[in-house]
């Protein structure tokens, strides 16, 4: 029993082991996610569930469930162990597939589930580390960090582009005119050639969750594609999650059409003021013919505004076709937690060197390709007969201004 600041509030804490109890929370699960003010659409019980089924085996599942002394469930800490080179890892359910993770509680009871947590921990067996991914800055995992009183590391991860919903010619407004004018040129063109955009109905999720995993799989061929999602493991996930979640209006797969044969298409999740692109899919004509992510973006945020959604979360990653759009760029954290010192101590360690390693290797790797790119621009510059290759490294060497003023300079 936990007592939180007022003496009328308490919580207690269960850890549940068996995929049976996962599926006998399902209504309770998903009350209590649509009354958690910080919570995204990886939090809930269609999409983890939904990863469970696909990726449970390999892990020993831990979810820890709070409740006040009258059983309304308040708060969800979704953990699950694993066992890997001798020791035991605490992760959240979903890492490596959800672009943010989180504990789930009830508005009100922060401070209550939290103290719970906390204890709860303790009575988790055989874990070593807990390696909790991809937590945003408002995520309610940090009030668990406050009371927590063992070792603990903070890791910045991959950022996440944000844009905020604005009508279409207003945001355009904001950028340059000659991107201005492409983007309207991408519009033309794709009226010119008789693309449809719609949305798939729940009843035809299944359907139009493989057609995307096909897309997607088509859009990478060339490129080296995760070799994750080249699976029928990754593939019978996102089925899953897509008609749980299309069902449940959290989630929208939107098509581009041309003669009846789907070419572009996104999954995307969705909650209250939040809109996530998760997954684009595109054939390899439309992306030789069309900028993709214009017609992808055009059509997202339209559905954003019928929705009266106010933020656009454009996926993992600063890549330069999200960077052309200005948006802020939201930073994603692990939290490494250790339960026995020694091991903490190693594995913190490691993970530091990694880090560094890493950003080192991404901001030596951009200077190049900052200064290849300048050169090549000076060089364009001396022929007046090459004007499509002036523009074409003009584009490039703004783009990577952006990228370096972002990630050399510690905002990405």
């Amino acid at each position: 029993m936990v007592d939180e600041t007022s003496s009328t509030r308490y919580a207690y804490a269960e850890v549940l082991e068996s995929a049976r109890r996962f599926v006998a929370l399902k209504e309770e699960w998903e009350s209590l996610y649509h009354n958690s003010p910080v919570a995204t659409p990886f939090q809930s019980w269609a999409w983890l569930y939904s990863w469970w089924e696909s990726y449970g085996a390999d892990y020993d599942l831990r979810l820890v469930t709070v409740r006040n002394d009258e059983g309304l469930l308040v708060g969800i800490l979704p953990f699950m162990t694993q066992f890997r080179r001798g020791f035991r890892r605490l992760l959240f359910v979903g890492t490596g597939h959800s672009d943010y993770c989180d504990v789930i509680v009830r508005a009100g009871w922060e401070d209550a589930v939290s103290e719970a947590g906390v204890h709860a921990l303790g009575r988790i067996e055989s874990w070593h580390i807990a390696d909790l991914a991809q937590l945003r800055p408002t995520a309610a995992t940090w009030t668990i960090l406050r009371r927590w009183g063992g070792p603990h590391l903070r890791q910045q991860q991959v950022p996440c582009p944000v844009m905020e919903v604005k009508p279409w010619d207003e945001m355009l407004a904001s950028l340059g005119s000659r991107f201005r004018q492409d983007t309207r040129r991408v519009l033309r063109r794709a009226e010119a050639d008789g693309i449809r955009f719609q949305q798939a109905e729940p009843a035809d999720a299944e359907r139009a969750a493989r057609r995307l995993v096909t897309l997607h799989r088509e859009m990478w061929s060339e490129r080296g594609i995760n070799p994750e999602h080249s699976t029928q493991r990754f593939e019978a996930f996102l089925v899953a999650a897509a008609r749980r979640m299309l069902t449940s209006g959290s989630g929208v797969i939107f098509e581009c059409r041309r003669d009846g044969e789907v070419i572009i298409s996104s999954l995307c999740l969705y909650a209250q003021s939040f809109l996530t692109l998760y997954l684009p899919g595109v054939s390899q004509e439309a992306r030789q013919r069309h900028k993709w992510s214009t017609l992808n973006l055009w059509q997202v945020l339209e559905f954003c505004r019928s929705k009266n959604i106010s933020r656009l979360h454009m996926g993992q990653g600063t890549d330069p076709y999200k960077l052309r759009w200005n948006p802020k760029i939201l930073p994603t954290y692990r939290l490494i937690l250790g339960h026995h010192r020694t091991i903490w101590v190693a594995y913190a360690a490691y993970h530091t060197l990694v880090f560094r390693y890493d950003a080192l290797r991404s901001r030596v790797k951009l200077r190049s390709r900052y200064h290849a790119l300048r050169s090549r621009l000076k060089l364009y510059a001396r022929y007046e007969s090459l004007p499509w290759l002036m523009r074409s490294a003009a584009r490039e060497y703004s783009t990577l201004r952006s990228v370096i003023s972002r990630c050399i300079k510690g905002k990405g």
